[in-house]
């Protein structure tokens, strides 16, 4: 056996000087950028909608959350076999007389894993079905009664009661999207191991984490990349927790307390 030899921080400045490394980490912020902002808007306004007494109501709620619980390995594979080059997207394409599109080819990658990702936002439409249950009614017709209209009714009652819960599905999203790992990976041409790599657009920072420890034997290094991506996470929650006071507005009482 070799002697332990102390290196210092040599493998955390090594994380800021890796081309791939520093690759992953943006292609892993770029997701985040585009996902989030994109997952909680969709779930907000599906929620909106669905909060409007449609009829069945319970049909469309189990419709929209089941994509949250169907296991990721189950997703990934699924969306996997649509994208194929044969597979049903092509085939729609095909049948509307478009040529099609290589989904899993470095130019398409990103969208379908971007697709991916946004099909299983179910569980942010049944918070924001709850939030919108919480809000009082009273205050709608308060404001009807003044003569606002349902657009500013929306913008000026419903959003501002809504940042709590928006503001703690933002934080779960962008802590879940900077982890993204199983999605790229299932996406991968040839994906039938996690040692799989993914196409390069999709190359994650924990893929990158994942491959310098379980297939280089590089613990020290990837163990040091989990870190950086730990106290990258938990700069980004507290940005976000002392930022939420100018955004995110809390009820209170006539006194304001």
């Amino acid at each position: 056996m070799h002697a332990v030899k102390w290196i210092g921080l040599e493998n955390y400045i090594k994380v800021f000087t890796d081309n791939d490394a520093m690759y992953a980490l943006g292609r892993t912020i770029l997701i985040t950028v585009l996902i989030v902002p994109s997952s909680l808007v969709v779930g907000f306004l599906l929620a909106v909608l669905l909060n409007q007494n449609m009829k069945p109501i319970g049909m469309y709620r189990a419709l929209f959350f089941m994509p949250s619980i169907i296991p990721v390995v189950a997703t990934g594979t699924m969306w996997r076999s649509l994208f194929v080059q044969d597979g049903l997207a092509n085939q729609l394409l095909t049948g509307l007389g478009m040529k099609p599109i290589d989904w899993l080819g470095y130019d398409y990658a990103m969208l379908s894993l971007l697709i991916m990702l946004l099909w299983g936002s179910g569980g942010g439409i049944l918070i924001n079905l709850a939030g919108l249950k919480g809000v009082p009614k009273h205050l709608y017709e308060a404001a009807a009664i003044d003569g606002a209209s349902a657009t500013q009714r929306f913008t000026k009652i419903t959003i501002p009661l809504m940042t709590p819960v928006l503001f703690f599905q933002f934080v779960m999203h962008v802590i879940g999207s900077l982890q993204i790992f199983v999605q790229p990976v299932l996406l991968a041409a040839n994906s039938n191991s996690l040692l799989s790599l993914p196409i390069r657009p999709n190359y994650v920072f924990s893929v990158h984490a994942f491959q310098q420890i379980f297939a280089f034997n590089r613990y020290g290094y990837g163990l040091a990349l989990l870190w950086v991506m730990f106290s990258l996470i938990l700069l980004l929650t507290m940005v976000v927790f002392v930022t939420s006071k100018l955004w995110v507005f809390y009820e209170v009482g006539q006194e304001g307390k």
